[in-house]
């Protein structure tokens, strides 16, 4: 006998749908939003400690969960030490599209799919949802040093506070066969920044100006910060000038304006350039303006028409060209050194040959036309406003990963902000080897590598413990 069908009760369904989804659901959110963060290991810097196709999980509660809808964030129960490695927002992109937080509201990140922002002022046909797919990006990285400590990197080799720190922590390694002057192995000492200490704009190397501008931004996220540089001769503001023998270090970290400085000089190369060549030739300082104005380069068309969303897509600029430039500017001034003194006078009717001759008293002097004087002038803007001064708010911290001569990280770009610090590094809770791209999700004949490409050792390993 069938039992009779119960009637449809609206208070079960509910009931059923709170148990069976709502609940899940709002349970893996807030555990996503306050406890952990899923990594993917993208590249070879921190190896051999962490590998490409490392998955992990983060705590993000270690050092502060985000406060919903602000940029805030909870109080942690500790603060990144030196030795702990770190999943933090890269400072090396914009948070907002341009990084313009007036013109965009962020709306939500949709995880694989990336984060999604509104824009208040789209151009003529232009949508107004913006979808940045791949930013802003998570790095992971070792804290080496914290405010208050001394940093100095000679031969690739760290030192902290005066100390060489001569063994590599987890499994890190060195590669390099070579040592030239760049970031990754030559950095003089310098101090990380501590809660209180007080930074002049004007009297700031290019360079670490662009490290200052760079912390400001992080502090300061609901804020557009600019940094305005231009150049002058004798008071006089010359942001078209070209330099004629412009001299640029062959490094990896001046790939964009190697790639700038071949296409200007029409150059082809005929023989093989190697890490620490020096080039000279023609470079604008218009160039070097624009991109520390707006200190991302756009990887996508910001003209782009149609569609329901715009994408967009930033790279970094590297801070080094500006010390490339001061540099440069320098050799200019020392120029007018070198052709700078006195002519002297000799007599008319007696002159020596090839000798030039001016009308006067024979022994007397006559002062050189008086030296010219290139200055690079520079602001630093916060909300469209200039600042003269900047006192940090929140503790600092370097960045360095454990792959020494293979690792993009605070050599180049600076101190990682406690704001900009996202979790700790935990446990890898999955790992795949796919270096040669044998096996595709898209393409299901490759499925059946996947148990194959599985490292079984490394599922669970307490981060902190590899060794």
């Amino acid at each position: 006998m069938e039992k009779d069908k119960q009637p449809f009760s609206w208070k079960k369904f509910v009931k059923g749908l709170l148990r069976e989804i709502i609940v899940p659901v709002a349970l893996a959110l807030i555990v996503i939003q306050y406890v952990i963060q899923a990594f993917q290991i993208p590249s070879g810097s921190m190896e051999d400690t962490l590998h490409t196709g490392d998955f992990l999980l983060g705590l993000k509660f270690t050092y502060g969960s985000p406060i919903p809808f602000s940029n805030q964030k909870f109080p942690g129960y500790a603060y990144p030490a030196k030795g702990d490695v770190v999943i933090f927002r890269y400072p090396g992109e914009p948070e907002y599209p341009d990084g313009n937080p007036e013109r965009y509201t962020h709306l939500f990140n949709a995880l694989m799919f990336g984060n999604l922002y509104w824009d208040h002022e789209p151009q003529a046909g232009q949508p107004h949802l913006i979808h940045y797919a791949d930013g802003p990006k998570d790095y992971i990285k070792r804290c080496v040093a914290v405010s208050g400590d001394t940093v100095a990197i000679h031969k690739g080799r760290l030192f902290v506070n005066g100390v060489l720190q001569d063994t590599l922590p987890g499994r890190g390694k060195y590669t390099a066969m070579a040592r030239t002057y760049s970031p990754r192995d030559e950095r003089d000492a310098f101090v990380v920044p501590s809660v209180g200490d007080t930074f002049t704009i004007d009297s700031m190397p290019l360079e670490k100006l662009w490290w200052l501008r760079s912390l400001v931004a992080q502090e300061n996220p609901d804020e557009s910060v600019e940094l305005d540089i231009s150049l002058w001769k004798d008071s006089v503001e010359i942001n078209n000038y070209d330099f004629e023998n412009f001299k640029i270090p062959v490094e990896n970290d001046r790939g964009l304006a190697l790639n700038e400085f071949f296409a200007r000089n029409r150059m082809l190369i005929q023989q093989r350039l190697t890490q620490g060549d020096t080039l000279s030739g023609v470079m604008s300082f218009a160039y070097f303006k624009e991109l520390s104005r707006i200190a991302y380069l756009p990887m996508i068309d910001p003209n782009i028409q149609g569609g329901f969303t715009r994408p967009v897509s930033y790279m970094a600029f590297e801070g080094s060209l500006l010390r490339d430039l001061e540099g440069n500017v320098a050799l200019l001034n020392q120029a007018e050194e070198d052709n700078a003194g006195t002519v002297e006078l000799v007599d008319v009717d007696a002159p020596q040959d090839g000798a030039k001759t001016v009308e006067g008293v024979a022994g007397d002097t006559l002062d050189a036309p008086a030296k010219s004087k290139y200055e690079i002038r520079r602001k630093l803007l916060v909300g469209g406003k200039p600042i003269e001064t900047y006192v940090v708010k929140t503790p600092q911290y370097f960045m360095m990963g454990d792959n020494r001569d293979n690792s993009a990280d605070s050599r180049y770009w600076g101190f990682v902000s406690l704001r900009n610090i996202r979790a700790k590094a935990f446990v890898i809770y999955f790992s795949f080897d796919n270096d040669d791209e044998a096996f595709a999700l898209k393409n299901p004949f490759t499925w059946w590598r996947l148990p194959f490409r599985i490292r079984w050792g490394r599922l669970g390993k307490i981060i902190q413990m590899i060794d």
